[in-house]
């Protein structure tokens, strides 16, 4: 199993993940997005590029982020940030793997208020549209997939907080990534 299928089996859990369009449509948890919106949460979207990820994290999230290349494949990087002032002057945690400089995965996560958490969920549901919540033990989630890409809230209650993260995937640049080298059966 490769580096980034195990970090997509660590984020998204034992179910597994096919990251063909057709199949992420298909997966439980919600309908398609309609072809006119694009996945974005507090500035940030599945496939944004090393240079615009560092702008909006300084900028909007007065943080700084931390890149490490990978020894093994130098095209691909792992960054991470706490950015205090994010999401409505609160702190937000990010992470990210890149592909030649490019987020494959993107992780945006804090843990919120009910009221914080609220406005999370309502936003992405406004925009997204309404989905079925799955359950996994403690954990909650909403997915929507659109184009080969998702998103996902996730969470769950702690104490009277909610640990809260929301993951954005680009199927395209993983199978990109995955597929290249590899010759095409005719």
């Amino acid at each position: 199993m490769n580096v980034l299928r195990r970090l997509l089996v660590l984020l998204l859990g034992t179910g597994g993940l096919s990251l063909c369009p057709a199949a992420l449509r298909a997966q439980q948890g919600g309908p398609a997005v309609e072809d006119t919106l694009a996945f974005e949460f507090l500035g940030f979207r599945p496939g944004i590029t090393l240079v615009a990820l560092r702008d909006n994290a300084t900028q909007a999230g007065r943080g700084v982020i931390t890149c490490r290349r990978a020894t093994g494949d130098l095209r691909l990087s792992e960054c991470r940030a706490g950015l205090p002032e994010l999401d409505s002057g609160r702190s937000v945690d990010l992470w990210a793997s890149l592909i030649d400089d490019h987020a494959a995965i993107l992780a945006l996560s804090g843990r919120l208020s009910e009221a914080r958490f609220a406005r999370w969920r309502e936003f992405l549901e406004g925009r997204y549209g309404a989905t079925p919540e799955i359950r996994r033990g403690p954990m909650r989630m909403l997915q929507w997939v659109h184009d080969g890409r998702m998103l996902r809230l996730s969470w769950r209650l702690k104490g009277r907080d909610f640990e809260t993260s929301v993951s954005m995937i680009d199927g395209p640049l993983l199978d990109g990534w995955a597929n290249q080298g590899k010759r095409v059966k005719s």
